[in-house]
């Protein structure tokens, strides 16, 4: 009996030591291990925003995120896995060049900002930060990030 409960204590810290950074953003929309996600009906995950958000904000109506993108980063996990992982459906090849021109939009922006519209999910970006301040005005977003939370983003192997 005491055996039990040491295995069961030590599971209990185990999966909490497993545990990435997460945080609500309202409306099912989450900050984890540095992507802004989109919890969807039956479990599944949207990402919205890839990795390396290094600064968020929210409020009712939008999430705006700060964004370090990595060229090797992505093409090693993203295009290349992607490419491995997909059949040779008309579908995944349409899918693979979305996510790869996405990708070219995002790293040809050295720092890129985005802006997700919670009401209908939309999102706009990767911007520069002088579109991402013109695009807020346009659609009257209020929030403001504060930049003293944003960080060198560290990738860990």
């Amino acid at each position: 009996m005491h055996m039990r409960k040491l295995l069961y204590i030590y599971i209990v810290l185990l999966l909490c030591g497993c545990h990435d950074s997460y945080f609500e953003l309202g409306d099912s929309y989450i900050y984890e291990s540095g992507r802004i996600n989109k919890l969807m009906d039956k479990g599944t995950i949207t990402i919205l925003v890839p990795d390396q958000v290094l600064n968020y904000e929210f409020d009712d109506n939008y999430v705006i995120a700060y964004q370090k993108p990595d060229s090797a980063y992505y093409r090693e996990y993203y295009i290349n896995a992607f490419k491995e992982n997909s059949d040779s459906t008309i579908r995944s090849q349409k899918m693979t060049d979305s996510l790869e021109t996405l990708l070219k939009k995002m790293l040809s922006v050295p720092d890129c900002y985005w802006i997700i519209r919670k009401q209908d999910a939309k999102v706009f970006g990767p911007m520069s930060e002088s579109d991402f301040n013109r695009m807020c005005k346009k659609l009257n977003v209020l929030i403001k990030m504060d930049k003293k939370y944003e960080s060198r983003f560290l990738r860990t192997k």
